[in-house]
């Protein structure tokens, strides 16, 4: 069984968390159970250690790390979209992550999964 892992994840009205860096239609809900990535995405971004996940907190009154366990094949990458908006994370995805422009370093311990268990 896969070791498990940390999400950051925004929590909203009535408990509802969803992604941190992600809006609009590339924003995914975290319930109890199963949560696949969007399609054509690099995945859903988990971290290998807890003290990974308190390091990209931003806002602790909004956020929170859950418990999640990884599934399927799991990748790094070096850069993601520093910009969270839909549009541009389409632009992101439509030039196949090789624009230059609007790019930042993939936060240290980073994994991208196609779908993860959400524990917690």
């Amino acid at each position: 069984m896969r070791r498990i892992k940390f999400k950051v994840v925004e929590v909203f009205y009535y408990g509802r968390r969803y992604s941190v860096f992600a809006r609009d239609s590339y924003s995914l809900e975290y319930p109890k159970g199963i949560v696949r990535a969007r399609e054509g995405t690099l995945g859903i971004a988990i971290f290998r250690t807890r003290r990974q996940a308190e390091n990209f907190l931003v806002n602790r009154l909004d956020q929170e790390i859950i418990r999640v366990r990884p599934i399927g094949r799991g990748k790094t990458v070096e850069f993601v979209c520093d910009f969270p908006t839909e549009g541009y994370l389409d632009s992101f995805y439509r030039h196949k992550n090789t624009m230059r422009r609007h790019l930042t370093r993939t936060p240290p311990g980073t994994i991208f999964y196609p779908a993860v268990e959400v524990l917690d």
